[in-house]
């Protein structure tokens, strides 16, 4: 972000003027380049691509051919202004073109609807290419009547540019589903209730991002929406990157800022993050007043005008437009989480607004006008807006807002999900997850068992086929083969803003059915990505994309404002949200990941977890309550790298004051007569009375593990425990594979911070991923042939 204007020299002007240029997202180019040819300060600008095959001079982009692979190409602008010279280069990935697949085969449509319901066909088909690989293709409908009740009728549907027919069978039937209210097994709980214990990776990520926020400029966060509103900027300077005043994205920036600092606030409850929040909030009230003054509908707030909106109305395709809805989510999911988590009622009534405003503009628009908008790529992408939509339907009980909330469905996603068939190849990762998300929000809210479908199915189909042993997803920002790990290892792997959401969507699926595989992938991304993002200076910064070929190179994204800087704010407070979760009657507590933290529960009890310092995977729990007791019951996870080897010993302090060891994970009567059940779910449960002082010493072992690519390709990862390890090297050549079970007959060095090892093997320095800061790593190893 750059500081305040000020009068400048003839040098620092055309150092800023290129400081300040912005070209679009230079890591997934794939359509011409805008190159400005004169600065804010008046230094004008000329431009040197150095490989004009790919990119000219001028900013044409020309795709290599499928098979090339994307072509890394640099730009040089070089700035002149009454003297003063400098030049800047950029580097730009461009997309290599998409392959042009032969359509083979429609897969029927089926249908089920109820008399005097208006039969609605999916806008897509389901269609299989010419390598088996499945895809959606939109298809139009002839008319059609539906029978009476009891009847199938066939419509024949047809497919642009394939020349083949669809076909889609509609029963009329009387039977209704009966969604009822979901049932959540295993809630979060309240905001403010965990406390991550000092010195751990965790609480210095936190307390990081914590120092930051409050740096931050607030006039700057406000710049582009007082600018929209004809209002004063109070001297500050502009954004800089995706929030630059030349950029469409502006404002997205500042939803994630409210976010970070609700959540900092729910953490820390500091003074100073209220006042910033306060702040922040009755300046944008003030900017919405300004644009209904200005002439836009009542209720908008947004960074720039209405006329984005209007332009995606008409199909306008990114990059002249870019993403207007998912600019919106940020803003009013911000919004949301300072009224939940800092009680700003300004900041609800904002809301408010801004749904009314949302639900006039969309409830005029046809299905099929909503339809072809979001199957846009990039221009259609609109975030999380059905889940911020659903919980103000629930915060208000205002129809309208779920009406709302069902807008924004998106057929193109929700209907080969429903059907459980993969069609993820060459869709954007994080357009798609946060609409899962929505998906089994609209489910929650009783929109039908549908829905519950669509998210669960896409949750299995990312995890199992698209998933890095880091448990990113995603290469360039895009989803490719099922199954296909080996080709996209790049510098453009992993995107974090993805693994974010794939961490709400696997607490989404937890809380209604809970099981330790889903808190095994939640504990690996988090460990491995979410946690490895995290800049090691107070800056803000989080990589964008997380490299994982050989000798890759972290990024700290600190002042382009990408989508992943945004959530970035956001993501270091999420570390204690799901450490513990709690059961339906608030009797059973879960305790899912083992990060040193502490646990006020709401009837008065406090739960404390602590790493054992004797041993690697010893953990302790320590109970604090009332002096007579109380019964309840504990859910342990065990976790999949603890293998079978794991043990848990109840310490019991007796009103006497003598102590009792009780033994768990011997023989299923021991574990009876000490209240233990080992769950078909991997949870250990313990129900018992507990008393002031009790303890459990848990023993979870670390063993190394060899971990191949799930594609089955000769490429795998070293953990240790819950950790992915990395080889600091500089080379670029996959190294082999290590003999990890021969490591795991000798001790790896000293112990490290944490309960994790840095240590020497095979002539490098390992460790974890979390812990590489700039050097070159590698985390993928080639099999022995």
């Amino acid at each position: 972000m750059s500081g305040r204007t000020d009068v400048i020299l003839p040098e620092e002007a055309v150092r800023q003027d290129l400081a300040d240029i912005y070209i679009g997202n230079l890591n997934t180019v794939d359509t011409d380049l805008k190159l400005p040819s004169r600065g804010k300060r008046g230094a004008r600008f000329s431009w040197k691509s150095h490989e004009t095959l790919f990119i000219s001079h001028d900013g044409k982009v020309t795709r290599p051919t499928y098979g090339v692979g994307n072509r890394k190409i640099l730009l040089t602008a070089s700035s002149a202004y009454e003297g003063g010279l400098a030049d800047r280069t950029f580097e730009a990935t461009v997309l290599e073109e998409p392959r042009k697949a032969s359509i083979v085969s429609l897969r029927p449509v089926k249908r089920t609807v109820r008399p005097g319901e208006p039969g609605e066909l999916p806008p897509v088909v389901i269609a299989t290419d010419d390598r088996g690989i499945p895809t959606t293709l939109p298809v139009k409908w002839e008319p059609f009547t539906l029978p009476v009740s009891g009847k199938t009728i066939h419509v024949k549907g047809y497919a642009e540019e394939t020349g083949l027919t669809a076909d889609a069978q509609i029963l009329v039937t009387d039977q209704r589903e009966d969604p009822g209210p979901a049932r959540i097994s295993a809630g979060e709980v309240p905001a403010g209730s965990v406390r991550l214990s000092e010195g751990t990776r965790f609480w210095d990520a936190q307390e990081r991002m914590i120092r930051w926020l409050l740096s931050v400029d607030d006039d700057q966060m406000l710049y582009n929406f007082r600018s929209a509103a004809g209002l004063d900027v109070r001297g500050a300077g502009p954004m800089t990157g995706w929030d630059a005043p030349e950029c469409n994205l502006k404002g997205h920036t500042t939803g994630h800022y409210l976010s970070g600092l609700a959540l900092a606030c729910s953490v820390h409850g500091q003074p100073e993050l209220k006042d910033k929040i306060n702040y922040m909030v009755n300046a944008l009230a003030e900017c919405q007043k300004a644009l209904e003054a200005k002439g836009c509908a009542k209720g908008f707030l947004s960074a720039y005008s209405e006329q984005q909106f209007d332009l995606l109305e008409v199909y306008t395709r990114y990059p002249e437009i870019w993403a207007p809805y998912y600019t919106l989510d940020k803003i009013m999911s911000g919004l949301y989480d300072c009224y939940c988590l800092a009680g700003s009622k300004e900041a609800f009534h904002l809301l408010t607004g801004l749904g009314d405003w949302i639900y006039g503009r969309l409830s005029r628009l046809s299905r099929a006008q909503l339809d072809k908008m979001w199957s846009m790529y990039i221009a259609g992408e609109f975030g999380g807006m059905i889940s911020v939509m659903v919980r103000l339907y629930r915060e208000t009980g205002d129809g309208r807002y779920r009406r709302a909330a069902l807008f924004f469905r998106n057929e193109k996603l929700f209907y080969p999900m429903e059907e459980n068939v993969d069609t993820l190849k060459d869709m954007h990762a994080n357009q798609h997850i946060p609409q899962a998300i929505g998906a089994l929000e609209l489910y929650k809210a009783g929109g039908g068992k549908r829905y519950l479908a669509i998210a669960r199915n896409f949750w299995q189909m990312v995890v199992r086929s698209h998933e890095y042993s880091i448990g990113g997803v995603g290469e360039t920002e895009m989803f490719h083969e099922p199954g296909d790990i080996a080709h996209y290892m790049t510098d453009k792997s992993a995107e974090s803003c993805a693994s974010y959401n794939l961490m709400r969507l696997t607490f989404g699926l937890f809380g209604l059915s809970p099981d330790s595989r889903k808190m095994d992938y939640y504990e690996n991304v988090l460990y491995n990505h979410i946690l490895s993002s995290a800049s090691h200076k107070a800056d803000g910064g989080t990589t964008y994309f997380m490299p994982v070929r050989p000798g890759g190179r972290k990024e700290f994204n600190t002042s382009e404002n990408t989508c992943c800087h945004g959530t970035g704010l956001e993501s270091r407070f999420r570390y204690i949200r799901n450490i513990y979760a709690a059961g339906e009657d608030k009797k059973e507590v879960y305790v899912n990941l083992y990060i040193p933290s502490e646990l006020d529960m709401e009837d008065g009890w406090k739960l404390k977890l602590e790493e054992d310092a004797r041993t690697q995977g010893g953990y302790r729990i320590t109970f604090n309550g009332p002096k007579d007791g109380g019964e309840r019951t504990v859910a342990l996870r065990i976790p999949c790298w603890a293998g079978e080897d794991w043990d848990i010993r109840i310490h019991t302090v007796h009103p006497e004051g003598a102590e009792a060891d009780g033994l768990a994970k011997t023989d299923a009567v021991t574990e009876a007569s000490q209240g233990f059940t080992v769950d078909s779910d991997g949870y250990v449960r313990i129900r018992r009375q507990w008393m002031p002082d009790d303890r459990m010493e848990i023993r979870l072992p670390f063993r190394f593990r060899k971990l191949p690519a799930p594609d089955g390709s000769a490429y795998s990862s070293v953990a240790y425990g819950p950790y992915i390890l990395a080889a600091l090297n500089d080379g670029e050549e996959y190294l082999p594979c290590p003999d990890v079970d021969g490591w795991n007959d000798r001790k790896a060095g000293e112990v490290f911070r944490d309960g994790v090892r840095e240590f020497e093997a095979d002539g490098m320095k390992w460790m974890p991923l979390a812990d590489v800061d700039e050097e070159r790593y590698h985390i993928y190893f080639a099999d022995k042939q």
